[in-house]
């Protein structure tokens, strides 16, 4: 048996994928510097950090498509695009988020892989197959599973936070509650848990309770400040703990993370995404705990930094969003691994043999 690869081919799709996050980040840097807004109707007329603004976002909100189409790709080489593409819009249209798309990126790399053993044709179609059963077959097949099968838990867990959150309404417990809305908020980098807190926290804030929005912002901030603190942390106490690659993508990470945006994180949470989550949860927790505490409440929905003009006790809301940040720099210490013990467990992981497979009639 040949191996998984897994994080060979994440690999591939994260260096496609790095320009595209600095360039379209970037944008929405500049965009939100200057006072740039997403552009709602543009017979309305905009202004050039409007456009960039605009354009920066739309490049990052489709980022599910991106990734699952490079997964994909090398995974199953050029019959694997056409499914990773359309795999990955089903991600985006439905909420599935970034890491929907990483499960359609390898669920349609394999299942292209699969079907190449085991589909037979004549000689005379054989050029049909890669151009048109291929991508069509394979689409249905994992477009349906994650439809039933990934879509419906995924509304089901939507509903239980919105529950559990509800729960939490006017008690006293704003420290749990914090922590709880810090670890949602954080722990899916702007995915389908990310948006259903939002919505429940804007809600909120439109009632006159700002500290939930706030602590929403901040949340999605510790991840890429974290691995800012951790790489300098790291660099202190001489502990390798991040590839060439890593450092380059920090740069834009740390810029991208000031506004509020994740996404720059993402080619280095991908290394390492289990521990990097945990990392991440922790921190989330104590920085959302802290926020509420302190009564940090926000009359601006997002922005990162640019949001501080609107926030309440805006002092303690940044030296929340310090502590978590450190804390997930401090645990990363010990939970990340090194980038060559990262290249030995390419080395160990097993390849899911699809051709093994067997349908008994």
């Amino acid at each position: 048996m040949n191996g998984l690869q897994l994080r060979k081919h994440a690999m591939t799709g994260i260096s496609y994928m790095i320009p595209y996050v600095c360039a379209a980040g970037m944008l929405m840097v500049i965009g939100n510097i200057f006072g740039g807004h997403t552009i709602q109707n543009y017979k309305e007329g905009f202004s050039i950090p409007d456009a960039l603004t605009t354009l920066g976002g739309d490049g990052l909100g489709i980022l599910p498509v991106f990734i699952s189409t490079f997964i994909a790709y090398s995974i199953a080489d050029r019959p694997g695009i056409a499914p990773g593409f359309l795999l990955g819009l089903l991600s985006k249209a439905n909420g599935f988020g970034f890491l929907g798309g990483l499960l359609g990126g390898y669920l349609g790399g394999w299942v292209v892989n699969w079907l190449k053993k085991v589909i037979k044709m004549p000689s005379f179609a054989e050029g049909l197959v890669p151009q048109m059963i291929l991508p069509l077959l394979t689409t249905i097949i994992v477009g349906l599973f994650m439809e039933y099968l990934v879509g419906i838990p995924i509304i089901a867990l939507a509903n239980g936070i919105t529950t559990l959150l509800t729960s939490f309404q006017g008690g006293s417990s704003v420290i749990v509650l914090g922590a709880i809305l810090g670890i949602l908020s954080a722990i899916d980098y702007g995915g389908p848990i990310n948006k259903v807190v939002f919505v429940f926290v804007l809600a909120l804030m439109t009632q006159g309770i700002g500290a939930p929005i706030s602590t929403l912002i901040s949340a999605s901030m510790i991840a890429p400040f974290g691995l800012t603190i951790g790489y300098f942390l790291s660099k202190l106490l001489n502990r390798d703990l991040y590839s060439q690659q890593e450092i380059d993508a920090l740069k834009s990470a740390f810029l991208m993370g000031c506004c509020q945006i994740t996404e720059g994180s993402y080619p280095i949470i991908l290394n390492d995404l289990v521990r990097i989550t945990i990392c991440t949860a922790i921190g989330a927790a104590v920085d959302g705990a802290l926020t509420m505490y302190w009564d940090c409440a926000s009359v601006v929905p997002a922005g990162g930094f640019f949001a501080l003009p609107g926030i309440r006790n805006p002092g303690l809301w940044l030296l929340s969003l310090l502590i978590g940040s450190s804390v997930f720099a401090i645990l990363i210490q010990f939970l990340k691994r090194k980038p060559s013990e990262a290249i030995e467990s390419d080395e160990e992981e097993k390849e899911l043999d699809l051709a093994s497979l067997k349908i008994s009639g």
